[in-house]
């Protein structure tokens, strides 16, 4: 008997130890770019020439759309008005609605703005299935489009009018193969959740994408507000629709092909957050069971291919960091158990060192994040003044909570990836048709769908793991089960508001900013270095 206990408490620490040290490295690398980011931040590179106004490349705008509602009517609007000469622009509607009144606002505005427009070039295209979802769409539209260049736009995305013109230059460079735009949202003050998603995305494209593109790595492209060389893509063999990530694969297939993205940190384009957590849920869900596809379809093919060696280990690292809500998991419910286990064996300050370093890498982490944001040009300019939160939760570590409640959910797309078939769900907007097929939002009646159900289990389980921790004295264990029963009720919760209303009625208002809607410029945000 004791053997077995021994050998179960080396198991124990084997495994959980192998998820500390990659959550650590993962953490580790993170922070190298961001401190490469604050090394190299600073104006956008300019494009190495200039095309002449007779000699400007003809763009294909594409905007695929399904179920968009009102949406449409913006995001056609906004092509149809944007600078560049109407013999070189083509704008291409890709609809694949089928709710019955989406394609009918685009009907009747394509009717419109071709009588306003009659030298604009417009077509509504669409497809007979809905083949491979939105990679599907582009594909289809790529293949009738007649543009040099393919810019890319979702429904609820405001294009600037100089996007074209802040842009194509960069083609001059024959490496160059698409040009990414930064995100901005123009709903990220509606509430303290899509505070929180805007501050969680915005750290990841001011340092991760900027910091990759101006180090020579390839930044992933964000399958909006980018533009493409059609002959990039026909190199990279087209739109694969393999998976629910088509611009992670074409990132990959395009990287491997040699062919390089400039990303524009201070281009923004304005876009929606989603306003419910369920929303918000639904959309990181998709994205990991893509990242899963992802992450077995091309691991090998990025081994054996031809890219510089440094650029394919960027690349591996890059799609096996989707791991990381499955490790937060492991390393945050199994840390009684490891500390026991530790003990058993004679390795309980070792296991403690290593939990302390990746508390303390963490800490410091976001507290380099959230300054080195709050130095963006575009937030020292928004002059809104701060969320306005009761004093008891004016100091909790909402980012921690968030992800730690989402980890349930977030570990079981994951594994979910490795079914065949996709699962597309399109992300609920403010315009969009609601109830829609491919927006829907969970079930109203019969049981509560298992991401939600799985979130609340796991925030009991951290409940009594975390009494025991106190009974116990494993004060350090304890902090980390208590984070996970604060994270796992208010997501878990909130889940229960949003889809079962009677079952859990709201009670307290949301907490909310101040009224203020986001009508940020789209346009080059002005860096001005520091003076001597």
């Amino acid at each position: 008997m004791m053997w077995f206990w021994i050998g179960l408490s080396v198991a124990v620490y084997t495994v959980v130890t192998a998820f500390v040290v990659y959550l650590l490295l993962m953490a580790v690398f993170q922070l190298r770019l961001l401190l490469k980011y604050r090394k190299l931040r600073g104006p956008d590179p300019e494009p190495l020439g200039r095309y002449g106004d007779d000699e400007l490349p003809v763009v294909t705008i594409q905007l695929p759309v399904y179920n968009e509602g009102h949406l449409a009517e913006q995001c056609l609007e906004a092509a149809a008005k944007l600078d560049y000469p109407r013999d070189r622009l083509q704008i291409q509607y890709l609809d694949d609605s089928d709710d019955g009144v989406t394609s009918t606002i685009a009907i009747d505005k394509i009717h419109l703005l071709r009588k306003a427009h009659p030298d604009l070039d417009i077509q509504h295209l669409v497809r007979g299935d809905r083949a491979g979802f939105k990679a599907g769409a582009l594909r289809y539209g790529t293949e009738r489009a007649r543009g040099e260049l393919l810019a890319i736009f979702d429904a609820d995305f405001k294009i600037p009018a100089d996007f074209l013109r802040k842009t194509v230059h960069y083609f001059k460079d024959g490496e160059i193969g698409a040009v990414q735009a930064r995100w901005s949202y123009y709903n990220r003050f509606d509430s303290v959740f899509t505070a929180l998603q805007a501050n969680k995305l915005d750290m990841h494209q001011m340092t991760e994408q900027t910091a990759r593109s101006r180090s020579g790595a390839p930044p992933i492209f964000h399958g909006t507000a980018g533009i493409w060389h059609a002959e990039t893509l026909e190199a990279a063999g087209g739109w694969n629709c393999m998976s629910e990530v088509e611009d992670v694969e074409i990132t990959i297939r395009s990287t491997l092909a040699g062919r390089k993205m400039v990303y524009l940190d201070h281009l923004r384009v304005a876009s929606e957050l989603p306003d419910t957590v369920n929303g918000f849920l639904r959309q990181q869900m998709r994205w990991k069971r893509g990242w899963t596809r992802v992450t077995l379809h091309y691991t090998r093919m990025i081994l054996n291919g031809k890219a510089p060696l440094a650029t394919r280990l960027d690349l591996l690292q890059r799609v096996h960091l989707s791991w990381g809500p499955v490790g937060a998991l492991i390393m945050t419910l199994g840390v009684l158990p490891y500390f026991k286990a530790a003990a058993h064996i004679g390795l309980w300050i070792p296991a403690t060192a290593l939990y302390v370093a990746c508390l303390l890498q963490s800490l410091l982490f976001r507290h380099l994040e959230n300054k080195t944001l709050a130095e963006d040009p575009a937030e020292k300019a928004d002059q809104r003044p701060p969320v306005k939160l009761p004093i008891w939760l004016r100091y909790a570590p909402f980012g921690y909570l968030m992800n730690l409640g989402t980890a349930w959910a977030l570990t079981q797309a994951t594994f979910e990836g490795f079914r065949p078939g996709q699962v597309w769900e399109v992300t609920p907007k403010s315009g969009t048709t609601a109830g829609s097929a491919g927006h829907g939002v969970g079930p109203s009646r019969g049981k509560l769908p298992w991401y939600v159900r799985g979130t609340l289990i796991v925030g009991l389980m951290g409940l009594g793991l975390f009494v025991a921790c106190v009974v116990l004295g494993h004060y350090l264990a304890a902090f980390f089960y208590l984070m996970l029963v604060a994270g796992s009720a208010w997501i878990g919760l909130a889940l229960v508001r949003e889809l079962k209303p009677r079952l859990l009625p709201r009670r307290v208002r949301r907490l909310r900013w101040p009224d203020q809607r986001d009508e940020e410029s789209t346009a080059h945000i002005e860096f001005k270095p520091k003076t001597a």
